[in-house]
């Protein structure tokens, strides 16, 4: 169950920064509002990337396609939360990058959990 809450409150942390994105516009944020989203945005990929951890799996194969996985998510969260920060900073906003993130970590949500409770 403490699987369960660690990921709604992901999806609930995302939801909630992409909801007051969508209401500002970045022209007419303040410096502190940039400042505390791009703060929420970074523990954010950080909380994300620290999601599944679990135990290992001593099979060679299955570790390396495991760790390659995990390195692809990173970089596309980081890669995606960059652009969305750069856009914020120069007070423009493409929502397909905001859009791209919610959609990534939701099907990682939602894998992790499908992963933890098949039979």
């Amino acid at each position: 169950m403490k699987i369960i809450i660690y990921y709604l409150l992901l999806l609930i942390c995302i939801a909630l920064l992409a909801g007051f994105l969508i209401q500002q516009t970045p022209s007419n944020m303040s410096m502190q509002q940039m400042v505390s989203v791009s703060a929420f945005l970074v523990l954010y990929v950080i909380g994300l990337s620290l999601a599944g951890e679990g135990k290992t799996v001593d099979e060679r194969e299955v570790a390396h396609r495991y760790f390659s996985n995990r390195a692809a998510l990173i970089a596309g969260t980081v890669i995606l939360s960059i652009g969305i920060l750069w856009q914020l900073f120069s007070h423009t906003m493409d929502y397909w990058l905001l859009a791209s993130l919610v959609i990534i970590n939701l099907v990682k949500i939602i894998g992790l959990i499908y992963s933890n409770y098949k039979k």
